[in-house]
């Protein structure tokens, strides 16, 4: 994250694949979620009711297509980077079927001896965004029992529902910066995030306030 490379030896160094969805899941992740924050501004901003309806329908579903195109990119980023370092042959028999925080804790070390911090803000982001992921594609309605409480657990799953999503995308941001020093930034599952070798890359007007705090959280980390 710092413009220096960090050359960690693999297995292999170069490679041609095909069906790779890792970016194309990451871009739509990040569009979704910057979509999200907009209607929720426009969502404050009004005191129409029914406006207030349409923006806050079209926000949930912005945050519940972000929250699970995240997902798909750190499963379709791990399982990428296992293909092309351990071979698919190897993978199919024994990489895809563990699940996916297995598989960002093993992989990285069977290819080159370095695993993910797991006590640090990356995997527990990544624990989340998995866990909540999983809550959402298994979804389980429930009898609507008017209660005295009714009203305090909508609001708590309301706020509940927002941390998830606010989540989600800085586990992209959080993992795919932490990989950079584990794997480093040629090799990294989801893409690296520095500048200085992804000249191109476009962080989405919305999202730039928490890029920078997760880029200062790993920078905090790694410069002890």
């Amino acid at each position: 994250m710092e413009g220096i490379y960090n050359n960690v030896q693999h297995p292999r160094e170069s490679w041609a694949r095909l069906n790779t969805r890792t970016s194309t899941y990451f871009d739509i992740a990040l569009n979704e979620s910057a979509m999200s924050y907009d209607l929720r501004k426009r969502l404050n901003n009004t005191c129409d009711e029914s406006e207030k309806s349409e923006f806050s329908s079209l926000e949930y579903r912005h945050s519940v297509k972000a929250i699970v195109f995240a997902s798909m990119c750190v499963e379709a980023g791990i399982n990428d980077y296992a293909g092309i370092q351990l071979g698919d042959s190897y993978c199919d028999k024994h990489i895809y079927s563990l699940d996916v925080i297995s598989k960002w804790v093993v992989v990285p070390k069977l290819v080159c001896g370095r695993e993910i911090d797991k006590s640090g803000p990356a995997f527990k982001a990544l624990q989340q965004l998995v866990k909540f992921r999983n809550k959402l594609v298994h979804s389980k309605s429930r009898d609507f029992i008017p209660t005295p409480e009714l009203g305090v657990k909508l609001e708590k799953a309301k706020t509940d529902f927002e941390n998830e999503f606010y989540n989600s995308f800085r586990a992209l941001f959080l993992l795919s910066m932490e990989m950079d020093y584990v794997v480093g930034q040629l090799h990294n599952p989801i893409r690296t995030l520095d500048t200085s070798f992804s000249p191109f890359l476009e962080i989405p007007e919305q999202l730039k306030n928490d890029f920078e705090d997760c880029r200062n959280i790993t920078l905090r980390k790694y410069r002890k």
